[in-house]
């Protein structure tokens, strides 16, 4: 076949942005009715959303009155913090790195880098679940992540376009091809920084990654949550690409789908 796919990549590419290619489709695309029905079939789902900036009110009694099912963490928030969270909360915790954070990728044991360079990977936040680039299952939703923000300055955790695209390839293809019950592939994305088609980045170092977009356009989440973008005191009210809620989660959100 002359338009057959010849490398993993291609197929990965085909299967994220070709998705009615009647080589790769398993089966008929249900309609937006049935999917809306399905998304009804969820009993509700409670999540604490975080990112970037501490929100003081969580300290004491207010934290355990939430009740939250989940928590969902977009980055750049110190480690005790989450911490604290999971363990006052005793619900799981996942989240993403941000910009500010370090590298979190396994340590290499195998050699030691000189002085001057960036700081190595370091472990993060204990009882806590790293989802960047993974696709995991809790509370009985199936959740995705990348976290990162658009390379501005030398640093970890930044990407430019491309790089991100390709990530996000590679996380497609996992959501594709990984068994899902009831048919459901994705409910929950989490990234730190926010689709581009949000429009919630005014310059440069907080521009949103075209990758989250074609994402959420492919498999329509119930809910896509971000940070990065700082409100300042604003309530930003919620986007939509598609059906799915796009939402800044910016200091702290308590959401339900």
């Amino acid at each position: 076949m002359a338009n057959e796919p010849q490398s993993l990549f291609n197929l990965c590419a085909w299967a994220i942005w070709n998705p009615r290619d009647p080589w790769l489709r398993s089966g008929p695309a249900r309609p937006a009715c049935a999917r809306e029905e399905a998304s009804r079939a969820h009993s509700q789902t409670k999540i604490l959303a975080v990112a970037d900036e501490v929100d003081e009110s969580l300290y004491g009694d207010a934290l355990p009155a939430l009740v939250p099912d989940l928590v969902l963490a977009c980055g750049d928030l110190p480690f005790d913090y989450l911490e604290y969270l999971v363990t006052r909360l005793n619900v799981p915790l996942l989240y993403v790195p941000g910009n500010h954070d370090p590298e979190l990728r396994p340590i290499d044991t195998t050699w030691t880098p000189p002085p001057g360079f960036i700081e190595p990977p370091t472990a993060g936040p204990e009882g806590c679940i790293n989802v960047d680039g993974r696709l995991v299952e809790e509370s009985g939703l199936r959740v995705a992540g990348l976290g990162g923000s658009i390379r501005y300055k030398p640093g970890p955790n930044q990407y430019s376009q491309r790089q991100m695209s390709w990530r996000a390839t590679k996380l497609a293809a996992r959501i594709r091809f990984q068994p899902a019950s009831g048919g459901r592939k994705l409910d929950v994305l989490i990234t730190h920084s926010p689709p581009a088609a949000a429009g919630e980045g005014q310059d440069p170092a907080h521009a949103g990654f075209v990758a989250f977009d074609r994402l959420i356009r492919r498999f329509h989440p119930l809910l896509a949550v971000h940070g990065h973008v700082h409100p300042y005191g604003r309530v930003l009210p919620e986007r939509q690409i598609e059906t799915t809620r796009v939402v800044n989660v910016v200091a702290a959100r308590l959401l339900e789908i």
